[in-house]
């Protein structure tokens, strides 16, 4: 696959704002333009911000999840917003989350339609009058309505996309099929280990009594010094189905061996199976931690992840471990809250008679999800590291990928003209450094530090030894060879610069 670094032209590009009168647009209204995307969900957070910052008085419309499958937005677009563009426009972009990030590949490379929201089926609600959301059923006849995507995004590069990445429906990505497509690698996004609440405490007990912790940490507290870590190993274990109940961690305290579960000051859920919450085939989100835990697919004989598939599962109610699929990261969301709460709103949290229970559970989630600790879930740190911007931008931390945005250079869905406009508009404002910070990492700071993303050193953005969160680039790149494979150890860009160490 070829990485296109951005023109100088392009580079310089940044965003501006409205002037004018605001005008909302609701279902009623025709659009100049419809722009659909497809793929990843784990950077729905940044798209929403970025479609804020290039849109007048945007209308909101999601599905009845939040969003979590389908989104759409509404508003106007000028030229002084949008080099390029022809004149003012009223533009519908459209977004597809279902299916993760193989929707914003897979469909390109093979010329096929996905289902994405159609807002003109009288079938939009506006969440109060007046107002700018707008909720949109989707399993009527006509709610969902089958289009070429003009533009995909995913977490890692489109050739990532094969073995157990593979979407449901479609072949593997090869390097010819990629030929089709124009990719571009914009930024870093960090990932992390979601666990619920009862896990971290539990591992935060444990490390604080070894004296891995500050015996000053209270108990969930949510700081860089007092996270508690797993391994690199441990994770891969976890996630392969190696550990079946938690119980088989053993850990010794004054002599005596305990059960993880029924060690001293800790709370034991109501079930001591391993849970995992992962991603559906076709997830970017579960591409990159296979890759980065497994080495999945990128060496010959890397084991795979777990699975739960009507065909093939490896989930096990009755012994553990326990294994549950998620469509996208707002069902992340769900599938970890419900295990940590005891709630069944994923409809996943059921046990063998039917009822829901507390449970200890892990995800695969990234850095713009949950900052706010609406969900019963935290982020841990891997081996010994949080996943920060600071961490991640000094080699430490271990668990990011660079995302790319790719269209097809011909054929169905192929932008052009104001489409190709506005595509170019928003790649280029993806990867500056101080849009990173101002506008995709809104969503990203955590009590125990910021995260998110970087802009990257390989596009031309100059980086030091020391990060600056308010326009952060990352020296690493798993690029550095000049072909961008997440697959790659990342290191270094050999250019005269001052490097972390």
């Amino acid at each position: 696959m070829k990485k296109h670094a951005l023109t100088a032209a392009l580079a310089a590009l940044s965003l501006t704002g409205f002037s004018g009168a605001a005008q909302a647009w609701t279902p009623s209204d025709t659009p100049d333009l419809e722009l659909f995307m497809s793929g990843a969900t784990a950077m729905d957070n940044a798209m929403t911000s970025m479609f804020n910052n290039i849109c007048e008085d945007t209308d909101y419309y999601t599905d009845p999840n939040n969003g979590a499958g389908y989104r759409a937005f509404f508003c106007t677009l000028t030229p002084a917003n949008v080099p390029g563009l022809s004149a003012p426009k009223k533009v519908l972009f459209i977004k597809r989350s279902a299916g993760g990030s193989a929707q914003g590949v897979n469909p390109l490379a093979e010329e096929s339609q996905l289902d994405s929201l159609n807002i003109f089926n009288n079938n939009c609600t506006q969440d109060a009058p007046g107002g700018k959301k707008w909720t949109c059923t989707i399993n009527n006849p006509g709610d969902l309505t089958p289009r070429h995507p003009n533009i995909g995004i995913s977490d890692v590069d489109p050739f990532m996309f094969r073995g157990r990445n593979t979407p449901k429906g479609f072949k593997p990505m090869t390097q010819r099929s990629i030929q089709a497509l124009e990719v571009r690698a914009v930024a870093a996004l960090i990932f992390g280990v979601p666990v619920t609440n009862g896990l971290y405490d539990a591992l935060q007990t444990v490390q604080i009594d070894r004296g891995e912790l500050p015996g000053s940490c209270s108990k969930g507290e949510y700081t860089e010094e007092c996270m508690p870590s797993l391994s690199k190993q441990q994770v891969a274990s976890l996630i392969t189905g190696q550990i079946k109940s938690w119980d088989e961690f053993i850990v010794t305290k004054d002599g005596v061996d305990h059960p993880l579960t029924q060690y001293p000051g800790v709370t034991p859920p109501q079930s001591d199976l391993m849970h995992y919450c992962k991603r559906v085939d076709g997830s970017g989100t579960g591409a990159q931690q296979y890759a980065k835990f497994l080495h999945h697919p990128c060496t010959r004989c890397a084991m795979e992840p777990m699975v739960s598939d009507p065909e093939i599962s490896d989930d096990n109610p009755f012994e553990g471990p326990r294994v549950f699929e998620n469509s996208g990261s707002g069902n992340m969301d769900r599938c970890l809250d419900d295990f940590g709460k005891g709630t069944n709103t994923s409809g996943l949290n059921s046990n063998i008679n039917g009822q829901a229970v507390t449970a200890w559970a892990i995800g695969q989630q990234s850095l713009e999800k949950n900052a706010n600790n609406a969900f019963a879930y935290k982020f841990i740190k891997i081996d010994g590291y949080a996943p920060t911007l600071k961490n991640a931008a000094n080699g430490t931390y271990m668990d990011w990928v660079e995302p790319t945005f790719q269209w097809r250079k011909t054929g169905a869905g192929s932008p052009s003209g104001d489409t190709l406009a506005i595509i170019e508009k928003i790649v280029v404002d993806a990867a500056n450094p101080t849009t990173v910070a101002s506008v995709l990492n809104q969503t990203s700071s955590y009590t125990f530090g910021k995260s998110g993303y970087l802009a990257v050193a390989s596009n031309g953005h100059p980086f030091s030894h020391i990060v600056d969160e308010n326009a952060p680039v990352i020296g690493y790149s798993h690029a550095a060879g000049g072909l961008l494979d997440n697959c790659n150890v990342p290191v270094l860009l050999k250019i005269d610069s001052d490097k972390p160490l």
